[in-house]
């Protein structure tokens, strides 16, 4: 009995292997029939191009010979070495001659008001409550350009380190920091006075 189930079973097994090749077959076959098309069309346009006289090679360009360059530079102190003694001497005392008290303090957080010029802004009132008074600001370029902005003494804006140090009916008082020719920082005052209008 359990012979006969075997052989049942192998010969079930034959079958569906045949019927597999069977069918891979045929489906390879409905492939082919179906890539094999009209192909006038195909023919057609390679028959015109072959049709067409062939066009004109544009000559090689020419070849530029090259130019070798001297690096002429090595004779010079390279940026990445050790200064010299004498030039961070000349440079110690062209320090020496500014005055540390008057510089930026390299620590301090920036102020919104920072990112835009002076020049971007102007004076349009100010607003007093008991012990606290208020210079009124109106940006004129810039991403905020139109908005009133409420500024207070000790405040800083501008571009320049400018910190508030009065603020009057009629202007505003900054004083900036801006560097001068020998390098050092030089204070600078500057008003913002009321727009008319």
């Amino acid at each position: 009995m359990l012979s006969t189930t075997l052989t049942k079973i192998s010969s079930l097994q034959r079958r569906s292997h045949s019927f597999a090749r069977k069918f891979t077959i045929a489906g390879l076959s409905l492939a082919l029939v179906a890539c094999g098309g009209n192909t006038d069309d195909l023919e057609a346009w390679v028959d015109t191009i072959k049709a067409k006289p062939p066009g004109r090679i544009q000559p090689m360009p020419d070849v530029k010979v090259y130019q070798p360059h001297d690096y002429s530079s090595a004779a010079l102190r390279s940026p990445f070495a050790v200064m010299e003694l004498e030039l961070e001497q000349q440079l110690k005392l062209l320090h020496d001659g500014c005055d540390d008290s008057i510089r930026p303090d390299p620590e301090r957080r920036r102020e919104d008001l920072e990112r835009y010029s002076l020049d971007s802004m102007e004076m349009v009132g100010t607003l007093n409550r008991p012990g606290k008074e208020w210079g009124l600001i109106r940006m004129t370029a810039g991403p905020i350009s139109g908005n009133v902005v409420k500024v207070q003494s000790g405040e800083y804006l501008g571009i320049n380190h400018g910190q508030i140090n009065s603020i009057s009916a009629q202007q505003i008082e900054i004083t900036t920091l801006v560097p001068d020719s020998k390098g050092c920082w030089e204070r600078r005052t500057v008003y913002l006075t009321l727009a008319e209008g």
